[in-house]
């Protein structure tokens, strides 16, 4: 169903007027601070609405959902000394530079991930804080995702981090991401784009394939692409002052009760990935 603007408008009033009567009895399943977001930036029930196209009730129960699950998952309460090193040295997942319309960019490079089960959820919570960011960074305007899925293998592929993925954009942060960039698919991954197209219904509008710094200069300035992409861009990825503070995988392991045996196991997975990363750091810095 159409809806102009005003429609959209008094329905957002609407939903919000509805939300913050529906929690007034149950705000110890709510973050205060995500209440007083709510009451004075619009823009966090209108992306529910506009997200159910206008459907009050839809929107209302989404909005529920998605703030009850922020504090329930602790989305505010994470810090850098929560979250291993070896996630941000790793380089998989990183905000860096905007694209031609001012969105934040949120990077991920496929190739270095690796599913470990006994980390996932510590894995879940270093993603959700990034997309937390950058969804915080873009507001209104909103975020873009670039995928770079250069030399990518079936053991990058996680079907369960997949569904977390699409959970958390599409039902957490609805009409966050405005676009994708999908750099260096070729015909070998088709498969495993199938299986995706599934998982994301909305994502073939929403998807563009590039192959060059060329290609990924129409999206987004020379000056925000990663040298190892052909760009400008000298950034290091993998340093970020927010993550100084991290302990490793090791020095989180007591607190968690793994063993020796499983920490060396997650080190030598983490390994490769950092044997990656530094090839194109240390190409970056000469």
């Amino acid at each position: 169903m159409n809806r102009n603007k005003t429609d959209i408008k008094l329905i957002t009033e609407n939903v919000r007027k509805q939300f913050l009567s529906k929690i007034s009895d149950e705000l110890e399943l709510y973050y205060k601070s995500d209440v007083e977001m709510v009451e004075t930036n619009i823009w966090w029930t209108e992306r529910f609405v506009k997200f159910n196209h206008g459907n009050e009730t839809k929107a209302l129960k989404q909005m529920l959902n998605a703030f009850r699950w922020r504090k329930s998952f602790g989305i505010n309460d994470r810090t850098a000394k929560d979250i291993p090193r070896e996630f941000g040295d790793g380089g998989g997942i990183f905000p860096y530079g905007y694209d031609h319309k001012d969105r934040p960019i949120l990077y991920c490079r496929v190739k270095v991930y690796q599913k470990i089960e006994e980390l996932k959820l510590f894995f879940q919570q270093f993603v959700a804080g990034i997309v937390n960011h950058v969804d915080q960074l873009g507001g209104r305007k909103g975020f873009i995702i670039v995928f770079d899925i250069s030399n990518i293998a079936i053991r990058n592929f996680d079907l369960d981090f997949l569904k977390f993925f699409n959970l958390l954009l599409m039902h957490y942060y609805p009409c966050g991401v405005r676009y994708f960039i999908v750099y260096n698919f070729t015909k070998i991954l088709r498969p495993l784009w199938n299986v995706t197209k599934v998982m994301f219904s909305n994502l073939p509008k929403m998807l563009n394939f590039c192959n060059s710094a060329k290609e990924l200069s129409e999206f987004i300035p020379e000056r925000y692409i990663l040298q190892y992409m052909g760009g400008l861009s000298s950034f290091d990825f993998t340093d970020f002052e927010e993550l100084y503070d991290s302990p490793s995988v090791r020095e989180l392991a007591p607190l968690f009760g793994f063993t020796d045996e499983e920490v060396d196991k997650f080190m030598t997975s983490f390994e490769e990935q950092l044997r990656d990363t530094r090839k194109i750091i240390d190409a970056i810095k000469k």
